[in-house]
């Protein structure tokens, strides 16, 4: 972002498609044409390249010092320079800050100075320093930018720290605004530049200036969009909103009982008042604790989306009625469909085939020694003891496209790199593959649970019959596991609507073409959590949850509803 004249950040000021990005596009695919820079399209962050480093393949990388500890640890003698001279300017790196801050919304004022004074002490300030580069190992993590500090013998011992305490002289301090990570938002910023310099997904080569002009204007409507104060607030708002929910609330009691009153006409009513008394106080902890865990959070969400709370309204926010519902459904209409079709078959396939290979999986184990079957049923819930991220990010990194495991063992009998999470087509299939390895362990259980319940005179009637071993699981073993188990099918189906492990493994990615729309991948739950996180319109983010919760809330009822006909029927 640029600067306004008083020296305070213009963030509609966005240098991502003036000359010096240009050139700087120019000079790296120079660089590149010579084969001295890393050219791998998937990576994600730095870890490739320090590992590069350390191994001494790479000569020099731009970074900050954060992995410093790593190349201590590898005995990788190294040393740090300064950005050079950019005619008689000379380059200033971006530098974060760690702290605190205290404004007009800070508790306790006074007691806030007090303890700002007391880190800013000259011997604080060289306890925190020495503490975030460990102490004696001097990793360098931690740059210093206390005179008092940088003259001390701690830093001046150690030619790492001095080099980092020189460059810390000129350097540009990290813009602390709400805009930032809108410009580093991945599947937004980096995505284009890396069809700029390795193409679209087709291959092909993309205009770099048009490309990134898109993408600047892109950024630029963005923040537009967070600094828009059109939106006028809506007076005696939170009356309304009190009434419009109390009124709700007590609409749906008042049906609620009324129904429970006319099913349970057949049960003998209770008489004793003092019995009706005590139960009703035995279940006021229970309605307290369903009211603050799961009530206050659902109606503060709805609250929240319609407002216009943001990145840069989270204290004086507003009511702005249903303008953020009137977004969604007329500008962003067209991804809130193709997210939504691919939820539903996404959460439809992974539960679907989850169930039905589960199934069949408890069905031949079954058949097996029993002591047999233990040991399967043992190896199959054993990935469930790894904790998630750990297991999608081993994943990610199997079915990379370049030195994936997965690819180099296809390259052993001659099959090429399978873009397995870099093409749309590919990264949805292999999503839904992974999210069933993930599922089907918990189906077989329940279902070999089931089994060992069921009517064995079912199966002997169908031998008898001749049927064959498939018509007995298609015709007998599934519709009867299927009836047995449908309320778990339709909490299965909602946990994969909601399935947020689709992020962890492809961060809903591949890209569009169109930059900011939703990804290849991306669920409704992950582009909510990409619009509060990366966009900071936290009201927007709100109003999409709540249009889940109603989708979900009606697909748990109609098929629940469905599910208990059958059953009388």
């Amino acid at each position: 972002y640029g600067k306004h004249l008083r020296v305070e950040f213009n963030c509609f000021d966005i240098g991502l498609d003036n000359e010096g990005m240009l050139a700087y596009v120019t000079k790296m695919k120079e660089i590149d044409d010579f084969g001295l820079a890393i050219r791998n399209k998937e990576i994600k962050d730095y870890s490739p390249i320090i590992t590069s480093f350390a191994d001494q393949k790479t000569a020099m990388f731009l970074y900050g010092l954060w992995s410093a500890q790593i190349l201590k640890n590898r005995g990788v003698n190294y040393g740090l320079a300064p950005l050079p001279y950019s005619g008689d300017e000379r380059s200033k790196p971006l530098s974060t800050v760690e702290g605190y801050v205290i404004n007009k919304y800070s508790n306790n004022l006074e007691n806030a100075k007090l303890f700002y004074q007391y880190l800013y002490r000259d011997e604080n300030q060289q306890k925190l320093i020495e503490a975030g580069n460990k102490h004696d190992l001097k990793t360098g993590e931690r740059n210093p930018c206390n005179i008092s500090v940088i003259e001390s013998s701690y830093i001046q011992s150690d030619e790492i720290l001095t080099a980092i305490s020189e460059i810390g002289k000129h350097v540009e301090p990290f813009p602390n605004i709400p805009e930032g990570p809108l410009w580093y938002n991945q599947n937004v910023t980096s995505t284009t530049l890396a069809n700029v310099f390795f193409g679209d997904d087709r291959g092909n080569e993309v205009d770099a200036k048009q490309k990134l002009t898109e993408l600047a204007n892109y950024l630029r409507n963005e923040v537009k969009k967070m600094n828009d104060d059109s939106q006028t607030a809506v007076k005696k708002a939170p009356y309304i909103i009190g009434g419009i929910v109390l009124g709700i609330i007590i609409i749906g009691g008042i049906v609620f009982l009324e129904i429970r009153r006319r099913k349970v006409k057949k049960y003998q009513e209770i008489n004793n008042t003092r019995e009706t008394v005590i139960g009703y106080l035995l279940l006021v902890p229970f309605i307290a604790i369903v009211t603050i865990f799961y009530l206050y959070p659902i109606f503060h969400n709805i609250h929240l989306s319609l407002t216009n709370y943001s990145g840069t309204n989270l204290v004086n926010y507003c009511f702005i009625g249903l303008s953020n519902y009137k977004t969604i459904f007329t500008t962003e209409l067209n991804g809130l469909l193709k997210m939504t079709i691919w939820t539903i078959c996404f959460a439809f396939f992974v539960t679907t085939i989850s169930f039905v290979f589960g199934t069949l999986l408890a069905t031949v184990i079954d058949k097996t020694n029993e002591k047999i079957a233990k040991i399967y049923r043992v190896i199959y819930i054993l990935p469930w003891v790894i904790p998630t991220v750990i297991t999608l990010l081993m994943w990610q990194g199997l079915l990379a496209t370049e030195n994936g495991l997965i690819n180099q063992l296809l390259g052993v009998i001659g099959i090429k790199n399978i873009p397995w999470l870099t093409k749309p087509r590919m990264a949805r299939f292999s999503t839904i593959m992974v999210m069933i390895g993930f599922s089907f362990p918990y189906y077989m259980v329940i279902a070999f649970g089931f089994l060992k319940s069921l009517n064995k005179d079912y199966y002997e009637a169908a031998h008898i019959d001749g049927a064959s071993s498939v018509q007995i699981f298609t015709k007998i073993t599934l519709p009867l596991i299927f009836r047995a188990l449908t309320p778990m099918l339709i909490m299965g189906f909602i946990m994969q609507f909601n399935q947020f492990g689709v992020y962890l493994l492809t961060q809903g990615g591949p890209a569009s073409e169109v930059i900011g729309a939703p990804g290849a991948t991306d669920l409704l739950v992950t582009y909510v959590f990409n619009t509060s996180f990366n966009t900071k319109r936290y009201a927007l983010a709100a109003s999409y949850s709540v249009i889940i919760f109603i989708f979900m809330g009606l697909f748990a009822l109609i098929t629940m509803s469905i599910s208990q006909r059958k059953e009388r029927g």
